[in-house]
């Protein structure tokens, strides 16, 4: 599992994942930046603990955080140009905590 609270953390993991899930995920983050930020620059801009973008890496990752209902908020596909992803939201004290797992390739 990966945990992104800031552009760095994202950008540090661009080798590792898909680039459309890439891609899917900066649209995210800046979505979440212009939603939460204080006027910061987006440099500068680090999501809180309980709202850190999540990528799950496993079946088993994926089974663990969706197997709680009482804290599922949603859970929809998002169909990319070549693979198709999870997007979860995770109830976290009075936020959404939202995590990714690509389900389709």
């Amino acid at each position: 599992m990966k945990r992104i609270q800031n552009k760095m953390e994202l950008l540090s993991i661009k080798k590792e994942l898909h680039d459309d899930l890439i891609q899917y995920l900066m649209e995210e983050f800046y979505g979440l930046y212009e939603y939460l930020s204080n006027g910061e620059n987006i440099e500068e801009f680090t999501l809180p603990f309980c709202q850190a973008m999540m990528v799950l890496e496993t079946e088993k990752e994926l089974a663990e955080l969706t197997r709680n209902q009482i804290e599922l908020e949603f859970m929809e596909e998002v169909c990319l140009k070549s693979i198709i992803v999870l997007r979860i939201g995770i109830r976290q004290s009075d936020d959404i905590q939202l995590c990714y797992a690509i389900i389709k390739v």
